[in-house]
């Protein structure tokens, strides 16, 4: 019985030992689809850039809230923040040339939520001309100008931290 006893007890602490592993191979890897990726102190787009990850860039998936993760760089795991999940792909990418890719037309529409359909829908149902909007995000703005925008409008809470 005491041999019973004791080959139980070195299975519970080799157990003890390696469930940690397991716990920390939970993350997954995931590949930025973008030819460069802003990381975000939050899950907002306006909120403060705290890295970039570049095309093709192996990240480790932390966490994830909605539409948005919590990444690592798998290249300098110092280096965390928050990509919007329309930004990663679960398909390794081999190089630029062999990348499926999307036009900028089709990742505008992405990150509005629509496809060319859907689009096509709303404006005809809501009367919406959206090459004004496409438009007004070829401008851009810096997103610090955004963020003292929003914050000066008081239209949100403006990024801040």
């Amino acid at each position: 019985m005491k041999v019973f006893v004791k080959k139980l007890m070195i299975l519970a602490m080799a157990l003890s030992l390696v469930c940690p592993v397991f716990a920390a191979s939970k993350t997954k890897t995931m590949y930025v689809r973008l030819e460069s990726a802003q990381l975000k102190a939050k899950p907002a787009s306006s909120s403060k850039k705290v890295g970039t990850a570049e095309y093709a860039s192996a990240v480790n998936v932390l966490k994830t809230e909605e539409s948005w993760s919590y990444v690592q760089l798998a290249d300098d795991t110092s280096v965390e923040g928050w990509l919007p999940n329309s930004a990663l792909t679960s398909k390794k990418i081999k190089d630029k040339n062999n990348a499926a890719s999307a036009d900028a037309d089709e990742i505008a529409l992405a990150g509005k939520g629509f496809n060319s359909t859907i689009e096509a829908v709303y404006a005809e149902q809501f009367e919406v001309n959206f090459e004004v909007v496409d438009y007004i995000e070829t401008l851009g703005a810096a997103t610090e100008d955004a963020v003292i925008f929003a914050q000066e409008g008081q239209l949100n809470d403006g990024g801040a931290e």
